[in-house]
């Protein structure tokens, strides 16, 4: 099972909870991997996950299985020299998408496009930043107070200082 489809799974029976004002303020949008979204069948779980998280999103068009790939996958990422340039050429399609979309952040679950995303957000200057679901939810996760970590006490059971 895909983490994207767990993570919704998650949220859906409450057994995660997140707060959506976090990432209020900024405008989201979503890049579906050629993996996750096409292959992976999990575009709708990561639209479900989205909306526990971002209050404005925009959809890039095309977007789920018409997505333009971002030009990172197939193993172009490791590979430097020549094979960076063209890279980053390829990738000028997806600048320009999320370009339009106004976001301020790129969410992906797919490290390959997360890794070329950021390269392109360099390259065509975007402004925005890129997380992964995972860094989101280090930061909205709601834990509930049974579960939080306990103030740190020595050995002994003394308050450390």
């Amino acid at each position: 099972m895909h983490s994207v489809t767990l993570f919704a799974e998650y949220l859906r029976d409450g057994r995660i909870k997140l707060d959506k004002s976090v990432f209020a303020k900024e405008r989201c949008t979503y890049q579906d991997p050629c993996n996750v979204s096409r292959n992976g069948g999990c575009a709708r779980d990561a639209r479900e996950i989205v909306k526990y998280l971002c209050e404005d999103f925009v959809e890039m068009e095309p977007h789920g299985a018409y997505n333009f790939c971002c030009g990172g996958g197939g193993g172009m990422i490791p590979m430097a020299g020549p094979f960076r340039e063209r890279r980053l050429r390829a990738g000028k399609v997806k600048a320009d998408q999320i370009r339009a979309t106004g976001a301020a952040i790129c969410i992906t679950p797919c490290h390959n496009c997360y890794d070329q995303i950021r390269d392109l957000n360099k390259q065509y200057e975007l402004g925005i930043k890129v997380l992964s679901f995972k860094e989101m939810f280090e930061h909205a996760l709601i834990i509930p107070e049974e579960l939080k970590a306990k103030e740190d006490e020595g050995e002994e059971g003394e308050k450390e200082e």
